[in-house]
């Protein structure tokens, strides 16, 4: 899973280039994916679902801390990615 946006220096309010950033890098995945499978004879499939919303993030963990994020926006993007197609 990936976020963009999630503090002040990398969300933009008005031009929303973190989004784009985002979008281009899903997209840069599946670029790279082609690659691989070209060169390894694989037939691996990857499927991205991207959703734009509040999320809530923070640290969970005692004796192996985790950053994560929990929300509608992710919940969301998860089914997206679970039910979409290839």
């Amino acid at each position: 899973m990936a976020a963009s946006g999630l503090n002040a220096s990398t969300y933009d309010r008005e031009g929303r280039s973190h989004i784009a950033a985002l979008a281009d890098y899903a997209m840069q995945l599946m670029e790279q994916m082609k690659y691989i499978n070209e060169h390894s004879f694989n037939n691996f499939q990857m499927k991205i679902g991207l959703n734009m919303g509040p999320v809530v993030a923070g640290v969970i963990g005692a004796r192996k801390p985790q950053y994560d994020i929990w929300g509608n926006t992710v919940n969301v993007s998860s089914r997206m990615d679970s039910t979409g197609v290839p």
